[in-house]
This record gives structure tokens, sequence and C-alpha cells, in this order.
């Protein structure tokens, strides 16, 4: 059985969601710029896929508009619409092909653009509503459309996490992250972006000047919950990014 490995990995900065300098840039252009850095370098005949995580972009396959932007024609693209770990999701995919023999060369990863993310709608009677593809069956205690409830707490009440211990670990990720900046540590696998806003290349999210007294001071999402721990400050949200 052939062996994957994973030869380079190369991603955008990540941007602040709705505020951040790839606030303009929709996932399209995300996936366009890496793909096409990925593909350097190789002969476009040796490349056989290329297989995008993306969620909430309105269905279509953006792995192969990225693809053919790149000069890849030949190449079919893939959309992975797992949610979440849907860049993971691609990879996995990317390499059973290549260890099962079916492809050699695979270009795999993913976009996600929450500050551009479509609309959609749906018909109810007469009227036409705005609409989101629900994860699952809509419950109480784990409502679609509430992630805070029904991935933050849900986990938190199961695992035993307090609300002092979730700030400690984004305060730690907040300061590792900066750290690593500082350090050089993401030069080689950051591919600056041109944007309306500039040339973007540094991680823009971590925040420099936050705390624990910051960050335990933030009010909780559902204060009307009994003990409700989740805030926006140690809750996971989208950001704008892309990675191959």
């Amino acid at each position: 059985m052939p062996e994957a490995v994973i030869v380079s990995a190369l991603r955008t900065p990540i941007g602040t969601v709705r505020k951040g300098t790839l606030r303009d840039t929709n996932a399209f252009e995300l996936a366009n710029h890496i793909v096409a850095a990925a593909a350097k370098g190789h002969d476009t005949a040796d490349i056989d896929d290329v297989i995008l995580g993306e969620g909430l972009y309105g269905g279509g396959v953006i792995a192969r508009h990225a693809a053919i932007t790149a000069g890849l024609t030949s190449v079919p693209g893939m959309a992975v619409n797992r949610h979440c770990a849907a860049s993971l999701a691609a990879v996995q995919n990317a390499s059973a092909s290549i260890m099962a023999g079916m492809d050699r060369l695979v270009i795999a990863g993913g976009v996600n653009s929450a500050s551009t993310s479509p609309q959609s709608l749906m018909r109810n009677g007469e009227n036409w509503e705005p609409w989101l593809s629900p994860t699952h069956p809509n419950r109480e205690d784990a409502p679609n459309k509430d992630m805070s409830i029904t991935v933050g707490w849900n986990a938190a009440v199961k695992a035993g996490v307090s609300r002092e211990e979730m700030d400690a670990w984004a305060l730690r990720s907040h300061q590792v992250a900066i750290k690593a900046i500082d350090e050089g540590k993401f030069v080689d696998e950051i591919v600056p972006i041109e944007t309306p806003h500039g040339l973007f290349s540094v991680d823009e999210h971590p925040r420099r000047d936050t705390s624990m007294e910051k960050l335990s001071s933030l009010k909780v999402l559902h204060p009307e919950i009994e003990g409700f721990s989740i805030t926006a400050g140690n809750a996971s949200g989208g950001n704008d990014a892309a990675a191959a």
C-alpha cells in the first residue's frame, strides 16, 4: 500500500470576522490564492485532485474554481462540507485516495470566509424566509443555531470544565500564538495576500492585551441558564482564512 505524506503546508493569514483585513475578500479569492501557491513548482499534469473543506458557502465547489484559476484545467475538484473539521476531512480524503492507489498528488485543505458567507432563503407558504441548513434536529438543550449551548455549554458540563479553566485556556492560546508570531514561526507557511485593505501577512486575531482579568469580566452569552460559562471570549468563532 502506498504511503501518504504531507510535502508542504501553506495558508493565508487568519483574519478577524467582519472587522479584519479579509472582511471584503471572499472564499473564492482566498482559495484561488492558496491553491495557486500550493501548485507552484509542480507540473500541472501531476496534480490529480483539489479537495477543499468549505462550510456554509452556498453549496458549490470552490475547489474546482480554485483549480481552474490555478491553471489545473484537467483537475476535477471536490467540496467537503463537514461541520466542523472539514479541512481535516479533506486531508483525510486525499490521503485515503493516495493510499488506495487512486491518486499520487492531491492539494487538500479548506477555506472559510465568515465575513462573506452567502445567505439562503427557504419558502414558507407564500413567503421566503432566511434559512440556515440545520446540522441536527432542533432541541431546546441543543439548538441547531446556537453552538454556544449545543457544543460549548454541553461539553463544559459533561467534561466538568469551569469558567476559570476556559478563560485560562483562552489566555494561553492567545499568548502562545503571539509568541509564535513574534518568533517568526508562521512565516514559512503563510502566503501573504493582497486585499482591498492592503497586503495582509500576519494573523490578526490573537489579542496582545488580553488577560485573565479582562476575560473574567466578559458577560456570558446566556445568563438565563444557571451556571452558564460560555462567553464570546472563550468560545471558538468563525474566521476568514484558507489553507492547503
